[in-house]
């Protein structure tokens, strides 16, 4: 038997509904309300999911999630070249988007040189302190995913209408990506395959991307091999949408380890074009609220495709308990029959509740 991972990530509004109605929010942001809450989270996995291996009888503190390093969300690299951000009165947070005119000639920047560096050093050593070790949850992206956070939307038009600038603007995003890389290296040792986060190519159509963006994803698989010397190797985020139209591009691209995109795509084709890949199947919010018999035929499917993992990310408030419980079951069932033995883990907590990024607690954020 082989294993099969199946990762779990709530939302916030998730837990508001099925875990905060006997547990109310803590009303004030601190270190020691964080752990208080994912203390109670872990002994909450284990009565709804502990047969199925998720969390802990008897929780307690360590080096799991509460020992996390995350700034700003996913948008740190658009902090570092400017892009202000906003604390949403609901979870997370939102950059004040910016022309291309009022980027033109934008530069690179080291982060090493830079307050936040000091900052993630810092937040580092503290966790490392109290937890005896830390892990990181920094995404250096993709330069679509960045310069989308920065221009907003209109980056697809100027795609069309000004393509040199936008590669520019390109430019000093991956260059900063890679110090940021470079970084992140230094302080919390090797990522293995590099991230490329691909969420938003799908919206730009695959000859677009091929023709001016795939070039700036091939520099930024080589990081790790103009750091050290190691070969290429990509872990390519491709989104919770079908990948079939961009397996030609991503076949172009050199040392693709693994692939995440929809349950959805034709993974058995995607497997044939990218054979050195893993694939690792997003199972959608909505694909995990329809009918039992659609979740069954997709997971199915996934499986005796040859998926490497599944990944039920962002279930929201509408997931039932039940709902959940019913699909791990079923995996749990499929799996066994493709001589797969499933494997689960659930996260204690949402990344944007690590950082306490909530309007109420704005006060108090970056402290």
């Amino acid at each position: 038997m082989t294993q099969l991972p199946v990762s779990l990530y709530f939302m916030p509004e998730w837990w508001d509904r099925h875990f905060h109605a006997r547990m109310p929010r803590a009303a004030t942001a601190s270190r020691p309300a964080l752990e208080a809450l994912y203390l109670g989270r872990q002994r909450f996995l284990f009565e709804t999911f502990g047969v199925w291996g998720c969390g802990q009888e008897r929780p307690a503190l360590g080096r799991g999630q509460i020992a996390t390093v995350i700034r700003y969300g996913f948008d740190l690299v658009p902090v570092l070249l400017g892009t202000p951000l906003d604390l949403a009165d609901a979870w997370g947070f939102y950059p004040r988007f910016r022309t291309l005119d009022e980027v033109r000639g934008l530069q690179p920047v080291d982060i090493a040189r830079h307050p936040e560096g000091e900052w993630l050093s810092r937040e580092a050593a503290t966790l490392k302190t109290r937890y005896g070790g830390c892990s990181h949850c920094i995404d250096i992206g993709s330069v679509t995913n960045n310069a989308f956070r920065i221009l907003g939307e209109s980056l697809y038009v100027e795609l069309i209408a000004e393509p040199v600038a936008v590669s520019a603007l390109f430019e000093a995003v991956l260059q900063t990506m890679e110090h940021l890389y470079a970084f992140l290296e230094g302080l919390f040792g090797g990522m293995g395959p590099v991230p490329i986060s691909n969420c938003n190519v799908s919206l730009m159509g695959p000859r677009r991307y091929e023709d001016l963006v795939l070039p700036f994803d091939a520099r930024q698989n080589r990081f790790a091999e103009r750091r050290r010397g190691s070969p290429p190797r990509a872990a390519v985020h491709h989104c919770d949408v079908p990948v079939d139209a961009f397996l030609a591009a991503y076949a172009k691209l050199p040392g693709v380890a693994s692939l995440q995109a929809a349950i959805t795509s034709d993974i058995a084709a995607a497997r044939q074009r990218l054979p050195q890949s893993e694939f690792s199947a997003l199972v959608s919010p909505g694909l995990l609220a329809g009918t039992p018999d659609q979740l069954e035929s997709h997971l199915r499917r996934a499986i005796s495709a040859g998926a490497a993992n599944l990944a039920f990310w962002n279930i929201d408030a509408a997931t039932s308990i039940t709902s959940v419980q019913s699909a791990l079951t079923m995996i749990r069932s499929i799996g066994a029959g493709h001589g797969r033995t499933a494997s689960f883990a659930a996260m204690p907590l949402c990344w944007e509740e690590i950082e306490w990024a909530h309007g109420r607690h704005r006060e108090v954020q970056g402290k």
